[in-house]
């Protein structure tokens, strides 16, 4: 067989083995599509792509998404080669989506190692679709009701409590205003998964110290080993990961150590809320 998967735990991660030629024509992308809304996050070890091919391989499974001038997001903490995301770094220690401010968040990214970092540095995963799966029939059926205020700068001042003025400028409540969603993603495809993150402000309608305490039972599921995968990263590492039921994190590090990671993320494809649910 072309493509081969080995389980990285048990409930998410899956290491992929497969040609390069075949990644890259397209022929594989039903499989690793199908394999990505399974298992969250595929690793291809050590596989190593140039720009262009991990363009070429981005556009196999969805549409790349045009940001910051390029198809390639430098992810970087150094500000002369990254300037804008080097001022989200710390901010990306916290459990989050990516562009929960979206109606159509991300559909995936796709990630590869240029420089790793000696200590610290790997990227944490959870699995959104198996907290809910798991959840009591009495807490599926409250969450489903919930809707959660999500804001840029509410995890973002967890990393900044003082932020700049240009920080601001970048991910302030006045850049990008906060967004409400449910807290319960239903997918097109029946599933569901919670819809969590470090952004959350808070949960509609409850009280502050109700739904800070909520929230943070919530969250605190990312923490069982269950729902985990920490990903080591090598030089050359390609890693996908589906960013509709998996929430992610990085391990602190030296932000001197030159890590960097170039990202390709794929244009959302299903919004949050479906239309017939959205508020008039």
């Amino acid at each position: 067989m072309d493509l081969q998967a080995i389980d990285l735990s048990p409930r998410i991660g899956s290491q992929v083995t497969a040609p390069l030629d075949k990644l890259l024509d397209g022929s594989l992308a039903k499989q690793i599509r199908a394999l990505l809304e399974e298992r969250g996050v595929l690793l291809f070890r050590g596989l190593g792509m140039n720009h262009e091919q991990q363009i070429q391989f981005g556009k196999t499974l969805g549409t790349p998404r045009h940001e910051h001038g390029t198809d390639i997001t430098m992810v970087s903490s150094d500000k002369s080669k990254s300037p804008i995301f080097a001022e989200y770094t710390e901010g990306t220690y916290f459990f989050h989506f990516d562009d929960t401010y979206m109606q159509y968040p991300a559909l995936a990214s796709v990630l590869m190692a240029r420089t790793v970092a000696p200590r610290g540095g790997q990227t944490e995963f959870a699995n959104t679709y198996a907290m809910y799966d798991d959840l009591p029939e009495d807490d599926k059926r409250y969450f489903d009701t919930l809707q959660a205020v999500h804001s840029q700068e509410t995890i973002q001042r967890k990393a900044f409590p003082d932020p700049t003025e240009f920080q601001l400028s970048l991910w302030g409540e006045g850049k990008i205003p906060p967004t409400t969603h449910p807290l319960v993603w239903q997918h097109a495809t029946g599933r569901k998964s919670l819809l969590i993150g470090e952004t959350i402000s808070r949960i509609v309608g409850l009280e502050k110290a109700t739904s800070d305490a909520l929230v943070r039972r919530i969250l605190n599921l990312a923490e069982r080993p269950e729902y985990l995968y920490r990903h080591d990263w090598q030089v050359g590492d390609v890693l996908i990961w589906d960013n509709t039921g998996t929430m992610h994190r990085v391990v602190p590090f030296d932000l001197d150590c030159g890590r960097e990671l170039h990202r390709v993320k794929l244009a959302g494809e299903e919004p949050i809320m479906a239309p017939d649910r959205v508020p008039a």
